[in-house]
């Protein structure tokens, strides 16, 4: 029998039919469900398996554990833990949130290409006006910062809609068929002056931190549009707000911040260029479904000793 452990946390929470089908699928497991208090150190002694988030004290308590199933795609909270074994192999989520990241990627494109930010507010004054010309994706520069799960989707789907896609990824061998052009980080500088619309889906790594410099937000092409559905801390926000309240740029859709919840007196809030979405980008009713699949896919190939998917290089942050 093998120990494996599940620790259910923030948005990671399943309801007792998807608990105990996995316990019907895997007899050879034995069970534990932690809730993450100190006191079960006794039960989690014999895990070699965690589905879910550690804590500190948890992880002194599984001499024996191997594997962690972390059940997000941004892995930049594993820092936190000062007692992760670098023999503990770490897997994360990409593939589960592809699909509805993208999706709402491109509702914040598609929202500024028809004005809708506008549209919205004046029906809250009862204001019937034309709020200027729109654009069209089709015929457009879409360029998107990172091709892992989300950015992926993200450009597979304005490819679809007739966009010229510029893709950056670490590493550019083998362009996918959903991009037009690949460049590496390098040549980012190169390329961001041609977009109508910059897409960032990268992670936060020590790389990607303000990957979206004050530099390259005044290189993008005035009337752009940006959307993060990324991490916060990869963009100069105070760049971004002064590019936003200066009309350099059309408009900014953000899925996240660099804090959150973010402050009531930030900027972004009261800008009419901007569309605030609050880290929801990631809700689905077919989340979980995506998410269990996963997790029963690399319980398999655990316990019969096969290569894991998604596994995280720990020193590159992704």
């Amino acid at each position: 029998m093998v120990s494996v452990a599940i620790r259910f946390s923030r948005d990671f929470k399943w309801e007792d039919r998807r608990i105990e089908r996995l316990k019907r699928d895997f007899p050879q497991v034995t069970w534990t469900i932690w809730q993450g208090e100190t006191d079960e150190a006794e039960r989690l002694r014999d895990v070699e398996a965690l589905i879910g988030e550690p804590t500190d004290e948890g992880l002194a308590a599984m001499p024996k554990l191997r594997w962690i199933q972390w059940p997000w795609a941004g892995v930049e909270a594993l820092a936190g833990f000062s007692r992760l074994r670098d023999d503990i192999v770490v897997t994360n989520a990409s593939g589960v949130f592809g699909t509805q990241g993208a999706e709402h990627a491109l509702a914040l494109m598609l929202a500024f290409a028809r004005r809708l930010h506008v549209y919205v507010r004046q029906q809250e004054r009862a204001v019937w006006k034309t709020a200027g010309s729109c654009r069209e994706i089709r015929d457009s520069t879409v360029l998107v910062l990172g091709l892992g799960d989300i950015g992926s989707e993200v450009a597979a789907r304005a490819k679809a809609l007739g966009a010229h896609v510029i893709g950056v990824k670490r590493s550019v061998a083998g362009k996918p068929p959903f991009v037009d052009e690949l460049v590496g980080p390098e040549d980012v500088d190169r390329v961001i002056g041609r977009a109508d619309f910059v897409v960032n889906a990268l992670p936060l790594t020590r790389e990607t931190e303000r990957f979206v410099s004050a530099g390259r937000i005044a290189a993008m092409k005035r009337g752009a549009v940006f959307v993060n559905v990324g991490r916060g801390a990869t963009v100069d926000e105070e760049a971004l707000v002064r590019a936003l309240e200066g009309g350099h740029l059309d408009g900014a859709g953000l899925d996240v911040t660099e804090r959150e919840p973010l402050p009531a007196d930030h900027p972004f809030w009261r800008l009419p260029n901007v569309i605030l979405t609050c880290h929801t980008m990631s809700l689905s009713p077919k989340k979980e479904d995506r998410r269990e699949k996963l997790i029963r896919d690399n319980l398999t190939r655990f316990l019969a000793g096969e290569p894991l998917m998604n596994v995280v290089d720990r020193k590159r942050g992704y």
